[in-house]
């Protein structure tokens, strides 16, 4: 269990979470979007910079709405300054980073950029960048670029924690792919009925470690062997369970210092299930893997992980919740966190989060979240 210490902590951060979640606001994040339709950034945002269900129908519709268009702004920054009690070593207490998101419309196609600033000494790079167009005929959205995997949450652009999930940053031996890393190559999502269904082909995957944190040099270099296919299926069973399936196939050239390349075929695949009833929600996802060759001694590898996620909204603008990880690959790791985030005035996220890992150390974090320029009046 907690200490005392970070019992405390916890429960002075939830209470002012929940005295701030109960002040009269109105969410409002960056104005981009909120502009160009005259809209409240509350319309799309649950709490910055999480999508609640139309913020969700906006992007998959290729960020187009059938409305008139109102303002000019382009470019946006999305600031947040982390803490953490206990850095790793070499790592700082205050861990200032940003975003610069971008986004325009060309005739039917729309460009979008999601450009790191870098944190921790790392680097400043682009982390997603893609054209996107929606054709109204076959309820099709298409993304061609750097995209995220159409995972069942984000895994790297609107978390709504500081923590990685599950098996999401997971590698398995010398293969370095993860599911949270972008991908280069062709997206393309339908509305079928009730449910989604996705498609990719990745040709390439971003290198780098997200939000620009300092690389790690494994002196292993890797590349895809030929394209990944991967095929997402999200259906809405009643309006308060949703039910999805994952599918990845490819084959990774990995070059290990001093040793001959070899190849790595690999697969990984998943079940999920969303449930909602009244203020509270559970989300859940199992991943499996197995690598035909992930070490370059011919052997065959599996995996596996996921999480368990509660959540409770405190208000519109407001929640509470309790995450489980665990991954293996073949060694495994567990983790617990408890975090609750709210907007502060109209603008501002506040997030506090502890996260307890298997061999029983815990760390508080926080971070504050700012949207800059804020939308004009309306």
């Amino acid at each position: 269990m907690f200490d005392n210490v970070w019992r405390g902590a916890l429960a002075f951060g939830a209470a002012a979470l929940t005295v701030l979640s109960t002040q009269p606001h109105e969410a409002q994040a960056i104005p981009i979007f909120a502009q160009r339709y005259g809209l409240s950034c509350g319309a799309c945002h649950s709490v910055l910079p999480e999508l609640n269900a139309f913020g969700n129908f906006f992007r998959n519709h290729g960020y187009r709405l059938a409305a008139p268009k109102h303002g000019t702004t382009l470019v946006a920054l999305r600031y947040q300054m982390e803490y953490d009690k206990d850095p790793a070593p070499e790592a700082r207490r205050f861990v200032p980073g940003g975003v610069l998101l971008s986004n325009a419309d060309v005739g039917k196609i729309t460009a979008f950029l999601h450009y790191n600033l870098g944190a921790q000494g790392g680097p400043s790079g682009t982390y997603l960048a893609y054209l996107a167009g929606y054709d109204e005929a076959t309820q099709t959205q298409y993304r061609l670029g750097l995209f995220e995997l159409p995972l069942i949450h984000s895994p790297g652009q609107r978390l709504d924690d500081l923590a990685p999930y599950g098996y999401e940053q997971t590698h398995v031996g010398l293969n370095d792919l993860t599911l949270a890393q972008p991908r280069w190559g062709l997206e393309a999502e339908r509305q079928a009925g009730s449910s989604r269904i996705a498609a990719t082909l990745a040709v390439a995957e971003f290198k780098g470690a997200a939000y620009g944190g300092r690389p790690l040099d494994t002196g292993i270099t890797t590349r895809p062997d030929r394209p990944e296919f991967g095929l997402f299926d999200r259906t809405t069973v009643t309006p308060w369970l949703t039910l999805a399936g994952d599918a990845l196939v490819g084959s990774r050239a990995i070059v290990p210092t001093g040793r001959p390349i070899f190849i790595d075929n690999y697969r990984r695949s998943a079940l999920s299930a969303e449930l909602h009833v009244r203020r509270w929600g559970l989300l859940g996802q199992q991943w499996w893997g197995l690598d035909g060759d992930d070490d370059g001694f011919g052997e065959h590898a599996g995996s596996s992980g996921g999480f368990l996620r509660l959540r409770y909204a405190l208000a519109e603008h407001a929640y509470a919740g309790l995450r489980y990880d665990a991954a293996a690959a073949p060694t495994a790791v567990r983790d617990v966190v408890i975090y609750a985030a709210t907007h502060v005035g109209r603008h501002v996220r506040l997030l506090l989060e502890n996260k307890r890992v298997q061999n029983g150390a815990s760390t508080l974090e926080g971070a504050v979240t700012v949207g800059i320029p804020w939308p004009a009046k309306e």
